[in-house]
């Protein structure tokens, strides 16, 4: 279940909240491990994880309309055993400037996707899967430094340092 192809349940329900918050008129974008396989990185996730900007409510709001089950208890929504947690600006502590349609599904921009993961790796080394995420990308997309200056000012050397390390790794 955690793989994600074509056919996967995550993936499936990754499309319909995206078809959802559309109809609806609400901007969001797919973003943690859905993202990062979408970009090019395998690996397992079990969930979908959706950027909603400042306010989750619209969402929260057109995903009940859906029919969509809410767990109070677990604070998520899920779509057939799936998983679905909504990501507010203030809980990414980045935000998201573009989005792109891959493979039906809302994705963050690669950019965006490495400022997150980035970000939230250097803060908490608990956060270690963001780290390996973001390495994981450097090598899917052969990313190099001069990617860099698509990326936050104040990530720019970090990540010139990962991609010094893939490289020193090859």
């Amino acid at each position: 279940m955690g793989l994600l192809n074509a056919e996967s349940d995550i993936l499936r329900v990754a499309r319909e909240i995206c078809e959802i918050a559309n109809a609806a008129g609400v901007p969001v974008a797919v973003i943690g491990g859905v993202a990062v396989v979408l970009h090019g990185h395998v690996r397992t996730t079990l969930d979908v994880d959706v950027f909603v900007g400042a306010d989750a409510q619209p969402l929260a709001e057109a995903l009940r309309r859906a029919r969509v089950r809410f767990d109070a208890e677990e604070r998520q929504f899920t779509k057939r055993g799936v998983p679905v947690h909504l990501v507010r600006e203030q809980d990414a502590r980045s935000g998201v400037r573009a989005t792109q349609l891959i493979e039906g599904v809302c994705a963050a921009s690669l950019a965006d996707i490495i400022n997150m993961k980035l970000r939230s790796g250097l803060r908490s080394v608990v956060r270690a899967q963001d780290i390996a995420d973001v390495i994981g990308l450097v090598r899917a997309q052969r990313l190099g430094k001069i990617y860099a200056a698509k990326l936050d000012r104040d990530l720019r050397v970090e990540f010139r340092k990962l991609v010094d390390a893939v490289q020193r790794s090859r």
